[in-house]
């Protein structure tokens, strides 16, 4: 499951994802994450939370590096929060599918990762 939170005011968008990505969910949060990178003035900020996430499905994969590829330059910095030594390695593996800066945070960290991913 994907659920996405938009905060003009920050650049920010947040992304929840939980469970194993489909194709389905990818087609619906890619047009709210892509409506919130038209509103900001500049690059959007990200937080990804990965709540449980148990990866996804071979054509969403596929679609997150085509939306990556489109988006190289469109993000200043992502936060990704998460619990795993895993899902630290992979925000360090994003970092190359991104100019943005990407720096991981713990789960209980939520609030310094809004804050970091917000900072000016």
């Amino acid at each position: 499951m994907i659920e996405i939170g938009h905060t003009p005011a920050k650049r920010l968008v947040t992304i929840r994802v939980s469970g194993k990505l489909t194709s389905k969910e990818y087609d619906t949060a890619v047009p709210e994450i892509e409506q919130a990178i038209e509103q900001s003035d500049g690059k959007l900020n990200a937080v990804v939370e990965l709540d449980d996430m148990r990866g996804w499905d071979i054509a969403a994969l596929w679609k997150d590096l085509k939306f990556d590829a489109r988006h190289f330059d469109d993000f200043r910095r992502i936060a990704v929060v998460g619990a795993s030594g895993g899902e630290k390695l992979s925000s360090k593996a994003a970092g190359a599918l991104t100019s943005a800066d990407v720096e991981f945070f713990l789960r209980d960290q939520v609030d310094k990762a809004e804050d970091w991913a917000a900072a000016d």
